[in-house]
């Protein structure tokens, strides 16, 4: 199976996950999205007053390079749930599956959490510590938001979807194997 079978049958089992929420437990994970949206958009916001994407063009997006485990369950369960859906491009390695040749396809608060939050060396360099005090409130907003709607949900919402995909279609596999 290839990543982007995996990746499909990663997004079918969130559609199942999403259709299966009470009402109840659907809004307060539309809300905990809601939040961490916002809080990458917050941070995004800090790197892009620094002038960040100068240094990014410098050095030609190294930390974008093979990005295939970075969108995480959570990260999915956000394009869905506002119907955004995610362009994945595995074949052009090394490069990311979710970027192209002028960067991420993602609005800011749409990418994925461990991109949002990397700071290489040149974007460190230039941060304030005023900077540095909201990029570290906006990152616990962030872990906590994953951390609470994976309670909610009962699901490791922070594990790479790709890895979440293919355990369970293992774990799918085994069951279908064990009733025959």
């Amino acid at each position: 199976m290839d990543d982007q079978q995996v990746w499909d049958i990663g997004m079918i089992r969130l559609e199942g996950l999403l259709s299966d929420l009470s009402a109840g437990t659907r809004f307060a994970l539309t809300q905990q999205l809601t939040r961490y949206r916002k809080a990458k958009e917050a941070l995004a916001a800090v790197v892009e007053n620094i002038a960040a994407a100068s240094l990014c063009r410098e050095c030609g997006g190294q930390c974008c390079l093979n990005g295939k485990y970075r969108v995480n369950v959570f990260d999915a369960l956000a394009h869905v749930t506002i119907q955004i859906p995610v362009t994945a491009d595995f074949f052009q390695k090394p490069l990311c599956p979710y970027g192209a040749a002028a960067g991420c396809t993602m609005e800011p608060g749409m990418r994925p959490a461990d991109c949002i939050l990397f700071l290489c060396d040149g974007i460190d360099q230039k941060l304030s510590l005023q900077d540095r005090l909201i990029l570290a409130e906006q990152e616990q907003d962030v872990r906590e938001c994953i951390q609470e709607a994976s309670s909610l949900m009962g699901e490791s919402l922070g594990t790479p979807l790709l890895l979440w995909a293919e355990k369970n279609s293992n774990t799918s596999k085994l069951k279908v194997q064990r009733q025959i």
